[in-house]
């Protein structure tokens, strides 16, 4: 492309970042117009800011365009002249014109303007979108943190993410990832799409909903970015630093981060044993618990714009976490008369290290028809995992005498390396204004192979391997898909969307050291083809504005996850034990919703009301028993049960009372029927829990921010999960356009606990936990960047002097 003119900048405080393009073509013909000229004059007046002789095949490129409005004018010796107006926003500055025709008749003026500002919240047909930047509360913290205040998400004690009592998948930018929530600082994320019920385009194992985390990725021409540090109690420390430059047809990103924070908590156990009305046995146990984690990593993307429509993009993340524990837990058990049996102490000392890739090719084409593109991406993800646990577990008798074989001491030391290679293509195909057809193919392999070794040794015995503790496994787990989507919108006011999803499954577990292997196949031949058939279907009724009323029913599956069915046994103190169930199947769910948006005065304000129903087959719960050997001692795992029933109300509403005060509240009511499994006990139960949200402005650029939860009791099959609620402060001071500091209290009135409560003829048990104690943390942040889209270009000194090269424009085209 031929370039004319480049402006030199906008005037004072009017940054040059904008840019149009598309492609010159004859009406006729359909081919190229070679050398046809655009000129781009600024409005109102006709000074031409740039302009531009189409290339051979009617490409052309305009760059480096300040804010505001302007006419764009195709001429070419033979042709009517074509004319278009055009502006340029802060929000969108990169515009596609599309195909450009030139023919001999009157040409029609089109508008082409993007403006708007995002929006705190989002509905889609379905999505729902949180922008992560408007939270003062997560700076300095990680996804987990994110994740803590997204409406209609709730956080456990371990991180793990639910949503309406079902875990969703977690993906990053569209894609699954090995890494963990505690992974991805939140200032490297964008923005979080939580989706309830997903389409079809989607993996069919999203019964429990979708999390997109979006990352960063700025799309304005020049350089942008942060760097920040933080400090905080508890032995807390945190940087981070990314920066992204976008300079003609490349764009960069490139981020690290290190994260550190020491932490001590407490737990508290009491269980009894009982025959009828008469307790058995009684046990007490207090724990004090140490820990060190440290999070780092970084990630590195290069975007190239191979043509105007064409993107090819490469992502390489590494991410890699060191944590150490060091546990005391000191118990005492009882007989029925309350006499002392035995007393004890069991000190756990571990360690746990992992590192993750993920390394991402992506190829995006757009045609000139709007809403027509195809893209392919191919995602690998590698990680390596070491634990290492020593047990030391010391018993005394009544008197205070060591018992037989005590010191009993088991050394776990375990590993973990898993390869995942995903391959997907997608393409959009408009048919007409109102329609739009969408079909790909997708193929996910998943490798894991874990090792655990386990020697135990007492005073009278010799340290020796545990064949029954320890374990040779391997999963192959292998999926593929294809789908088909149809979007039709009926009028202005109704739109419909259809889809079905065919996806196969492979799953194959071995054993190897002890020669056992589990496997499902679905289909497999054809009297259960249709477990590998996920329909769903979208029904939207929209009034003017932003009102929107939405009906959707979609069909999914639910496999077992890596630690569910790992047959590892794990030692979590003397008297509990976990091991995974390698004979768990998937879980079959029926999703349906009822999603109304209602707007609030003037439009700032909404209410998101959804009435939603679930029902699964066949359904993964945890389950709590007895050792045969040992009734003293409890197993934990996971169970197919029976056929589980969902239903509730959730309702989220936003306020806007003034552009310095914002308040958003949410909440959910819902019913759980839960079993686990034939002849074993079932329960049912109401459940709530809430959101606040409130961010206020006040003067000379200070924020405050108030989050906070609560957790209602909610059903198990055992029992019932306890009640928990918490607050969280935080304030920011914006010193000017670069610095700002941040400053959170965490748990304000420290008051989040975990527990769990079993009750059941034979068993009544009460737990209780923190998982990380009250903390002050304080983030210091610098932005930096210039909004330039000549970034490396050598610059003309002359004329950035001279006002005539600027937005106001000379005559030099």
């Amino acid at each position: 492309m031929l370039m004319a003119q480049r402006p030199g900048g906008g005037g004072p405080g009017r940054p040059s970042i904008g840019k149009v393009y598309g492609k010159i073509m004859d009406a006729t013909s359909r081919k190229g117009v070679e050398f046809a000229t655009v000129q781009l004059v600024r409005m109102p007046g006709d000074s031409i800011v740039t302009g531009a002789l189409a290339e051979e095949n009617g490409d052309f490129m305009l760059e480096r365009l300040p804010f505001g409005p302007y006419k764009l004018k195709v001429t070419f010796l033979g042709y009517t002249p074509l004319m278009m107006d055009v502006r340029i926003t802060p929000d969108v500055v990169e515009q596609d014109l599309g195909n450009l025709l030139l023919e001999p008749s009157v040409a029609v003026l089109k508008e082409a303007e993007v403006t708007g500002e995002r929006s705190l919240s989002v509905l889609q047909v379905d999505r729902r979108i949180y922008n992560v930047e408007k939270d003062l509360s997560v700076r300095g913290g990680t996804a987990t943190d994110v994740m803590k205040n997204v409406p209609g998400l709730s956080v456990d004690a371990d991180g793990g993410v639910t949503l309406r009592n079902a875990t969703p998948q977690i993906m990053v930018d569209g894609r699954p990832s090995s890494m963990t929530l505690d992974q991805i600082p939140a200032d490297d994320i964008e923005r979080v799409e939580v989706i309830t019920n997903p389409s079809v385009i989607f993996d069919a194992s999203s019964g429990g909903g979708i999390i997109n985390v979006v990352l960063k990725k700025s799309t304005r021409p020049g350089y942008s970015g942060q760097l920040q540090g933080g400090i905080g109690t508890n032995g807390r420390y945190q940087s981070n630093g990314n920066l992204n430059v976008k300079d003609g047809r490349w764009t960069f990103q490139l981020s690290g981060n290190y994260n550190y924070s020491a932490n001590n908590t407490t737990s508290l156990t009491k269980r009894d044993l009982l025959s009828g009305d008469l307790v058995t046995s009684r046990f007490d146990q207090e724990g004090n618990s140490g820990s060190d984690r440290n999070n780092y990593g970084g990630r590195f993307g290069v975007d190239w714009k191979a043509s105007n429509r064409s993107t090819l993009s490469f992502s390489q993340s590494a991410r890699g976490r060191a944590f150490t524990s060091d546990d005391q837990l000191d118990y005492v058990q009882y007989d029925s008369t309350g006499g002392i049996e035995f007393t004890g102490r069991q000190l756990n000392v571990g360690s746990n290290n992992s590192n993750d890739l993920t390394s991402q090719f992506t190829f995006r084409h757009r045609t000139p028809k709007e809403g027509r593109e195809w893209s392919t991406d191919l995602t690998y993800n590698r990680s390596r995992r070491d634990n290492d646990a020593l047990y030391t577990t010391e018993t005394n008798d009544a008197d205070g005498l060591p018992s037989i074989g005590s010191p009993r001491v088991q050394d776990n030391i375990g590993s973990t390396d898993a390869d995942q290679f995903i391959w997907q293509f997608d393409f959009s195909d408009p048919r007409g204004e109102r329609a739009k057809f969408e079909y790909g193919l997708r193929s996910n392999v998943r490798l894991d192979h874990s090792l655990l070794n386990v020697t135990v040794g007492t005073d009278t015995s010799a340290v020796a391997r545990d064949s029954t503790l320890s374990n040779d496994y391997q999963i192959t787990d292998m999926v593929n898909a294809a789908y088909f989507n149809w979007i039709h919108k009926i009028d202005d006011r109704w739109g419909f969307q259809a889809g079905l999803r065919f996806e196969t499954t492979r799953f194959i577990s071995d054993i190897k050291d002890k020669g056992l292997s589990f496997e499902y196949i679905y289909p497999n031949g054809t009297e259960d083809l249709w477990k590998a058939l996920f329909p769903a279907i979208y029904v939207s009724r929209k009034w003017e504005g932003t009102r929107e009323l939405q009906f959707n029913v979609s069909r999914k599956i639910n496999r077992p996850n890596f630690f569910q069915m790992m047959p590892f046994i794990m030692f979590s103190d003397s008297r509990n034990l976990r091991i995974g169930n390698p004979s768990l199947a998937p879980e079959f769910i029926d999703l349906a919703e009822v999603n109304h948006l209602l707007p609030i005065g003037e439009g700032r304000s909404n209410w998101l009301s959804s009435v939603f129903m679930r029902v699964t087959e066949n359904v993964i719960t945890s389950y709590v028993y007895p050792l045969p050997e040992n009734p003293q001692i409890l197993v934990s795992t996971f169970v197919n049960g029976d056929n589980s029933f969902t239903y509730g109300w959730e309702n989220t509403v936003k306020l806007e009372f003034s552009k310095a005060m914002q308040l958003t509240v949410g909440g959910t009511v819902q019913y759980v029927d839960i079993s686990a499994g034939e002849g074993r006990v079932s329960n049912s139960g109401w459940q709530a829990n809430g959101k606040l949200n409130l961010l206020t402005k006040l003067p000379k650029d200070w924020s405050v921010q108030l989050n906070g939860e609560l957790e209602g009791r909610r059903p198990i099959p055992q029992g019932y999960s306890i009640a928990n609620w918490g607050i969280d402060l935080s304030t920011t001071k914006e010193f000017n356009k670069h610095w700002s500091a941040t400053a959170m209290l965490n748990d304000v009135f420290f008051t989040r606990k975990w527990g769990t409560v079993l009750d059941t003829p034979t068993l009544y048990q009460e737990t209780q936990r923190r998982r990380e104690m009250r903390f002050l943390r304080v983030t210091l942040t610098w932005k930096f960047g210039e909004q330039d889209a000549s970034l490396f270009r050598r610059r003309n000194q002359q004329q950035r002097r001279d006002p005539g090269s600027g937005g106001e424009g000379g005559e030099g085209f």
